[in-house]
């Protein structure tokens, strides 16, 4: 874990801003988009604002979790999740269930994710742990095939 000072002295506060801002502002879109004057509180869960409010408050403590890991336990952890990932990926062949035209999504019970979503960051991960272990060598055919292979 880092400490949790060196973490706020090198946030990039402007980034975390904007990312702030723009959250936000998709929020109030789905307050102003869905409001009804029967429900009072923005904190009901049977509303998509109430829904969505709750996402927001469960992605900023993921957000902070995730900045206080260290870097290798990234890129420890890359080659496993990319294969999760790939797994996840063929089950939706098996398993998938059809949502709006396009069988991409596994659902267990009320709850439905998409593996694709997944995917996209541990092919990143995979991909950014592969290129820091060169250390300047991606000159050869063999190490750009293995990345574009990845």
């Amino acid at each position: 874990m880092r400490r949790k000072s060196n973490v706020l002295q090198n946030a990039d506060w402007l980034l975390i801003g904007l990312y702030v801002v723009l959250v936000l502002m998709g929020w109030f879109n789905i307050y102003a988009a869905t409001y009804n004057d029967a429900h009072s509180s923005i904190f009901d869960l049977s509303q998509s604002y109430g829904k969505q409010l709750l996402w927001m408050v469960i992605s900023l403590v993921l957000i902070w979790a995730v900045l206080m890991l260290e870097v290798h336990v990234f890129q420890q952890f890359a080659g496993v999740l990319y294969v999760v990932f790939v797994f996840m990926l063929l089950a939706v062949l098996v398993i998938g269930t059809e949502i709006k035209g396009n069988k991409s999504w596994i659902v267990i019970g009320s709850f439905s994710l998409q593996p694709a979503e997944f995917a996209k960051y541990g092919t990143s991960l995979l991909l950014a742990a592969y290129l820091s272990s060169l250390n300047d060598k991606f000159k050869g055919l063999r190490t750009r095939l293995i990345a574009g292979a990845i």
